[in-house]
């Protein structure tokens, strides 16, 4: 049977065979937005042989898990030159053989369903269309680096937008192979759009659906992440073109980067706050940065990307992780963020890496080895790190280390500049002994044995040490007025608003844990006072002294238990200047955070 044609194609017969190294052509169609249905066709150049494989990648770059990214396909068809059908075989979830005829194009037709918006891989709907090569094109890997055509049939008034260069027509683009393809999403639709440059490089900015946000101010704010950003590499740009793609939308959240473009989702009304607005700078300063770490240079493991199977390494930590680190960096320096909202950020990372016991269960290489089977919730805290967090904390400690080793001339930036020039992609990436001689050209020192018990090992962070050497200190801020100054901490989280309180984590060797509270138990009462979320603290502040009679519900059944809850004071953990810092700790910390020590206020008569 013959194939129905995309209205816009020309007819395959009068394409003739194509030559051994001509371009891939994708062609798109949105048959049903609302149903969130296309229609996708790709062609493949002439091949030897009587077979061709076909694929659709297990994963997307930037997520490290393999996800059912096939799931989305039906009605798989192929076709010769000439628009007769050839056999086709499903050999695995996500893979597609066709019979073919030796020098003879290949094209394969098959129905999408798009409608993974979290998932920041493809979704249509009657107002856009979010499309990651991904989720959406297969590909042929005798021909993953052939230069490649994409050509979209959308509704009438829509805009479509890509890193990737314009093609022949305002719905066409082109790219020099799939990989780059595969690594710039496009947005077509209705959306807000702005363009500028910094230091002669096109900034654009794409925002699909309605919200609080000012996309005015947000561009303006943007070209200072760009600028800061370009600075930590000496001004060198991997880009002559790029695209923040911003969507304002619901129950979705996250962002993604690629080569030349980066997706941020976030719910529409958070823009406007200035809590929901720093964080939208954070996230576009760190999916700004992944541009050179991750897109520019890579673990080695990971180049070329395998789309089918796993790319394990161990250093993960320092592709996501450093990043978290440079992000905060970029919008303090860019003059976004205050510094002391910078450091309460890093007093709030302090104290929660402070309580995962999972620290000591495993190291950041193991971490990030085993991201492609991460678990969260409880789990997670008390038997993992997280190589976000504990990549961004060790990057602090690499880069206070190293600004004391050279006396303030050099920092982390300078190791990232160097792998940025000697192990990039198209160098093959970076390994362990790479990062170790980066740091020794950095610093003059040998840094296996630092390596071997923080990155290799789980060994603590000195944070007291490390803050002190740039004239800090953490404490708990206990405000004057407040008049309970201590509380009782027992280790438990309880779910927000629950009533009676239900425990959703319980931290490993702490109060509650030893008493034998688990994950799921409903608190009713302690001390014979009923409890609930909003109360359990205040409720456990009217006795004086442990242990305290709890009494709770698990699978239906009431049961008693003594917790002895440990009391400590009350109050935040900020991180703050110390009462008597010295000149070489002053110069250390204007350094580390490119700014000088703030001047100190009069004293009062």
């Amino acid at each position: 049977m013959k194939p129905t044609f995309l209205a816009y194609a020309l007819p395959l017969a009068l394409l003739g065979a194509a030559p051994a190294h001509a371009d891939v052509d994708y062609q798109l169609r949105i048959t049903d937005a609302a149903q969130h249905l296309a229609e996708v066709r790709a062609t493949f150049p002439a091949a030897s042989g009587n077979k061709l494989e076909v694929q659709m990648p297990n994963w997307r770059t930037g997520r490290y898990q393999v996800l059912n990214l096939a799931n989305g396909v039906r009605l798989f068809k192929a076709f010769d030159a000439k628009g007769q059908a050839l056999p086709v075989a499903k050999s695995d979830k996500g893979t597609w053989t066709v019979d073919t005829k030796p020098g003879d194009t290949v094209t394969v037709q098959y129905e999408l369903y798009a409608n993974l918006l979290a998932e920041r891989t493809r979704h249509i709907d009657d107002t856009h269309a979010y499309l990651d090569a991904s989720g959406v094109f297969v590909y042929a890997a005798p021909f993953r680096n052939e230069p490649v055509k994409v050509r979209l049939d959308v509704p009438q008034g829509w805009q479509s937008r890509s890193g990737m260069d314009a093609g022949a027509c305002g719905h066409c683009f082109v790219a020099p192979n799939y990989d780059v393809l595969i690594d710039s999403p496009i947005e077509t639709g209705v959306h807000e759009f702005y363009t500028d440059a910094v230091d002669g490089r096109t900034i654009e900015l794409a925002i699909w659906g309605r919200g609080n946000h000012d996309g005015k101010q947000m561009m303006a704010d943007l070209k200072k992440i760009v600028a800061e950003g370009a600075k930590l590499y000496g001004g060198s740009y991997p880009f002559k073109r790029y695209l923040f793609i911003v969507h304002a939308t619901d129950n979705a959240g996250g962002a993604t980067e690629h080569v030349n473009s980066t997706v941020i989702q976030k719910p529409r009304w958070t823009f406007a706050s200035r809590k929901g607005y720093l964080d939208f700078l954070k996230v576009s300063a760190h999916e700004f940065f992944h541009t050179w770490n991750v897109k520019a240079y890579r673990p080695k493991e990971m180049v070329p990307y395998d789309y089918q199977n796993e790319n394990y390494n161990r250093l993960l930590w320092i592709a996501e992780g450093h990043t978290s680190y440079f992000d905060e960096m970029i919008v303090l320096r860019a003059g976004l963020q205050k510094r002391d909202e910078f450091m309460e950020e890093y007093a709030k990372q302090i104290d929660d890496y402070l309580h995962q016991p999972g620290r000591f269960q495993q190291s950041a290489a193991d971490a990030s080895f085993d991201e492609w089977i991460a678990v969260g919730g409880e789990r997670a805290r008390n038997a993992s790190v997280n190589i976000y967090s504990k990549g961004q904390l060790l990057a602090l400690m690499m880069d206070i280390e190293l600004r004391r080793q050279t006396k303030g001339a050099k920092g982390l930036e300078d190791m990232h500049r160097i792998l940025y020039e000697k192990h990039s992609v198209a160098q093959g990436g970076y390994d362990v002994p790479a990062v170790l001689a980066a740091l020794r050209q950095v610093s003059g020192q040998d840094w296996s044995g630092w390596w071997s018990q923080y990155v290799d090992g789980t060994a603590e962070i000195p944070f007291d040490k490390l803050l002190g050497q740039v004239g800090l200190q953490r404490l708990v801020d206990v405000p004057k007025d407040q008049e309970q100054k201590d509380e009782w901490w027992a280790g438990w989280t309880v779910r927000e608003g629950s009533d009676p309180a239900v425990v959703t984590v319980v931290e490993r060797d702490s109060p509650a844990w030893k008493a034998g509270v688990v994950s799921g138990d409903v608190l009713v009462a302690v001390n014979g006072l009923r409890v609930s979320a909003k109360d359990l603290s205040d409720k456990m502040s009217l006795s004086k002294a442990g242990p305290f009679k709890l009494h709770l519900f698990r699978r239906d059944e009431l049961r008693e238990l003594q917790v002895a809850p440990v009391l400590q004071a009350k109050g935040k953990l900020k991180l703050k200047a110390l009462d008597k810092a010295d000149e070489p700790q002053k110069a250390l910390n204007a350094s580390w955070l490119g700014m000088a020590w703030p001047k100190e206020e009069p004293k009062k008569p």
